[in-house]
């Protein structure tokens, strides 16, 4: 019995040593054979697509933009990205919801590099240091006027020269035309800030 036991004794020191072998070797020739990952890898997307799925973004072009995501990366479009286009719903096109409206677009032109900016646009106070008539409203490229603002603020997205909100549309408006389509009783005046 002795020397079978002596015999068992041994094989595990003598298994325990390979062991100790394989976990010395094995991980610095493994290491060896990891490709690098760059950045953009891990982010999923190179700079080149990256442009391209902003500017079909920028140009409202979602279906188009998805699908160049997906192509490039291999994997489903974040929802940052594929929920994109409920931000331009009509069921935000009403008064107090342009901050939250703003902070998607805002997310989404940002995760693929782009520079947007919030401007708020307020309404002049009267000689009584009160907002007179403060609402804004909308002109509709059907003819509507929807109200945009009880408040006389209202928080848009702009990026490069387009205002994007829930009222331009995936595609934005040129800052021009947006501004020719507001409305309110005193003059509208427009600010970059940090925050919507």
């Amino acid at each position: 019995m002795r020397c079978v036991l002596k015999s068992s004794g041994m094989l595990r020191t003598h298994l325990f040593g390979w062991f100790l072998v394989l976990c010395v070797v094995v991980p610095q020739w493994a290491r060896g054979s990891v490709p690098a990952i760059t950045a953009s890898q891990v982010q999923g997307i190179t700079d080149s697509a990256r442009a391209k799925v902003l500017a079909h973004l920028a140009r409202g072009e979602l279906a188009q933009a998805v699908q160049a995501y997906e192509v490039a990366t291999g994997l489903k479009a974040p929802l940052w990205l594929a929920g994109f286009k409920a931000t331009f719903d009509a069921s935000n096109q009403v008064p107090g919801t342009c901050q939250s409206v703003a902070r998607s677009i805002h997310a989404a032109f940002t995760q693929l590099g782009g520079k947007p900016e919030y401007v708020r646009l307020t309404t002049l106070m009267d000689g009584t240091g009160r907002r007179r008539a403060a609402f804004m409203v909308f002109k509709m490229a059907d003819g509507r006027d929807l109200r945009m603002s009880e408040r006389g603020f209202h928080a848009v997205i702009r990026m490069k020269d387009r205002i994007y909100d829930a009222f331009t549309g995936a595609g934005g408006l040129p800052y021009q035309e947006y501004m020719s389509r507001l409305g309110a009783m005193t003059p509208i005046m427009d600010e970059v800030v940090s925050a919507p």
